[in-house]
């Protein structure tokens, strides 16, 4: 690097400038010299903003690509060293970034994971005037930033696996063949591979009896990993999350629409969260097993050919979107007058129907379960304006949105 000060700290404003995000450039002595931040907030949960980069950073001096950092607030950083003649001259830090917009309940489990000693208010603040990038984002943000230091391309997948050479002693396992020695010596071994999948077949195919008689066989034989040394409580816990996983996985293989499958999955690992009782969470497991077996099967009632399959779930996942019969058309590739034809013969009302339909069921929870207007429901649900929304609930249901959220029907 052949810049002054000057010129580092002139890209370092056209960053700020370009991104909004804010910028740190310390001298070889880890102090700070200059920064571009316009007033942003600092985490209040930590003492000193500052001594927080330095920390961040304080074993990457050597490195010439740009270093990635991740907080358990989930906040982002990266730094990139500076040097002349390969002599350290001090780094540029970048960040708080956040990949996502926070939600309450992301913060909430924050909260209980970490104890935090501020207010939650105050950490609400500070996480909305965060800058949201996409991790393909965030990390091409550190390219252009080195580039115009060095003039050097990068690539990601390099910049990504010599970050992960960095953190590989953090996850690195030691003793793995004393353990599986041991395990075998004690007759703990897992459950057969083949049971497990005859498990994920019986949910793929629908079929919640046989689960129910393969479940039983698995757990009461207790042949099964453990997956926590410290609470027999959390390995069970462990062992549901993953037997849903898999089952919902196998759900969607089986037909089961992959928009509800996932959300069902969310919905059963925040509940089996909650549990405090092993006998409970091995219970809740089994529900949720036949839960998508039975799912599955009900699915499986309306047999439809590949391509109206395929509009089924794209109109399913996409509700909120404009949908024509064009899009669904060059999804399938075929002739939009032949998949007309094809999905009124297949399902028993045109495409246009369907979707009306299908957007007033969503409309119907959203009455009953929300406090948006008909203007606002509407507007998410895509519809010309609220008077075409009124006309198309009323065809379908025979009464209007409004009558049909006072129940006078």
């Amino acid at each position: 690097m052949h810049y002054s000060r000057q010129d580092i700290e002139y890209i370092c404003k056209l960053v700020f400038n370009l991104y909004k995000t804010p910028i740190y450039l310390f001298d070889s002595k880890e102090k700070l010299i200059y920064e571009e931040s316009s007033g942003t907030i600092s985490n209040p949960a930590y003492t000193s903003h500052t001594a927080l980069l330095i920390q961040l950073f304080s074993e990457s001096k050597h490195y010439h690509f740009p270093i990635l950092k991740e907080t358990v607030y989930l906040e982002k950083f990266f730094s990139i060293n500076l040097f002349t003649d390969n002599q350290y001259e001090g780094k540029i830090i970048v960040g708080p970034i956040l990949n996502f917009r926070m939600t309450s309940e992301t913060i909430n489990g924050i909260f209980k994971d970490i104890d935090i000693k501020v207010s939650k208010d105050n950490m609400v603040q500070y996480y909305n005037q965060l800058t949201i990038l996409s991790n393909f984002d965030y990390i091409n943000m550190s390219m252009v930033l080195h580039f115009m230091i060095y003039h050097q391309k990068l690539n990601m997948v390099e910049i990504l696996e010599k970050n992960e050479q960095l953190d590989k002693r953090r996850i690195e396992l030691e003793n793995v063949a004393s353990h599986i020695t041991e395990q075998r010596q004690n007759n703990l071994v897992h459950t057969d591979i083949a049971i497990e999948k005859k498990l994920n077949d019986y949910v793929k195919l629908g079929q919640s009896e046989a689960i129910r008689e393969t479940f039983h066989i698995i757990f009461k034989q207790g042949k099964i990993g453990i997956l926590s040394k410290t609470s027999y409580l959390r390995s069970q816990k462990n062992l549901g999350i993953v037997a849903i996983s898999l089952a919902t996985r196998a759900a969607v293989e089986g037909g089961l629409y992959q928009e509800v499958a996932y959300n069902l999955s969310d919905l059963y690992i925040q509940r089996l969260e909650e549990l405090n009782e092993i006998k409970a969470v091995v219970l809740l497991t089994e529900h949720v097993l036949v839960d998508f077996a039975k799912r599955v099967a009900n699915s499986k009632r309306h047999k439809f050919s590949k391509p109206i399959n395929i509009c089924l779930n794209y109109i399913f996942t996409n509700l909120y979107e404009e949908i024509t019969l064009s899009d669904l058309a060059e999804l399938t590739s075929l002739n939009p007058n032949y998949l007309s034809v094809l999905f009124t013969k297949e399902v028993g009302i045109s495409i246009r129907q369907y979707i009306h339909q299908t957007k007033v069921d969503e409309a119907k929870n959203l009455l009953n379960y929300t406090n948006y207007t008909m203007k606002e429901i509407s507007s998410l649900l895509n519809f010309h304006d609220q008077s075409h929304f009124i006309k198309v609930f009323k065809k379908f249901e025979g009464v209007t949105p409004a009558q049909f959220r006072k129940g006078k029907f």
